[in-house]
């Protein structure tokens, strides 16, 4: 289970994680603030015949505060994609154990760029994340002259931190890392980190940290 040098907390959650499956592809960590009183478990493989579990899930203490961390493999080849989609993906197995749950925060490293699919999934759970957390206010009423101007409301989503670091560029066809998958991930509020190397050259690809 290779993974680029510079994803230091995916390393560090290998060691802690006890016996991963040999041979994986792609490896996950996502660290997920609170830590949602949940103990140590194995996740189910989405693809049930699989043979193998999906990822496991470790409550750790970081940085002061409770959070689950949560790692996570490919359960299937990458030929699998185009019969079986996504759901042998590591996102996959982050993203089922993750519907449902409340988070203030999530810092996701992956040795892998997101396929376009995945992307998806990650647009949703931090979209549908910042919707349950957002409030509405109604801007005040004002008067110019004769008229009055009643205020509109304003929506105020919560600040919700989401990093995304992954170390290689997921070009597998056909659900290869897109300039636009990426450009989505930014606009919900994704904060992405990668190599240049594992960088999309395409026009369009948006600014993206360097590692």
């Amino acid at each position: 289970m290779a993974a680029d040098r510079r994803l230091l907390k995916l390393h560090e959650a290998l060691r802690r994680c006890p016996a991963p499956p040999p041979g994986r592809i792609v490896t996950m960590v996502a660290r997920v603030a609170p830590a949602l009183g949940v103990a140590i478990r194995d996740l189910p493989a989405l693809d049930r015949g699989a043979g193998i579990p999906g990822g496991r899930v470790l409550p750790t203490w970081i940085d002061g505060a409770g959070a689950l961390e949560i790692v996570t493999w490919n359960t299937g080849e990458a030929s699998d994609l185009r019969r079986y989609g996504n759901r042998s993906h590591a996102e996959a197995q982050f993203f089922e154990f993750m519907r449902g749950r409340d988070f203030t925060s999530v810092d996701i490293e992956i040795s892998h760029s997101p396929c376009t699919a995945c992307a998806d999934m990650l647009v949703g759970l931090l979209k549908s994340m910042k919707a349950k957390g957002t409030t509405v206010s109604r801007g005040p009423t004002r008067r110019v002259g004769q008229r009055v101007y009643v205020g509109a409301a304003i929506e105020t989503p919560p600040v919700l931190p989401a990093t995304l670091r992954w170390g290689a560029l997921f070009e597998t066809p056909p659900q290869a890392t897109t300039p636009q998958s990426l450009r989505e991930l930014q606009a919900v509020g994704w904060h992405m980190a990668a190599p240049r190397t594992a960088i999309p050259n395409d026009a369009g690809t948006p600014a993206i940290t360097l590692l």
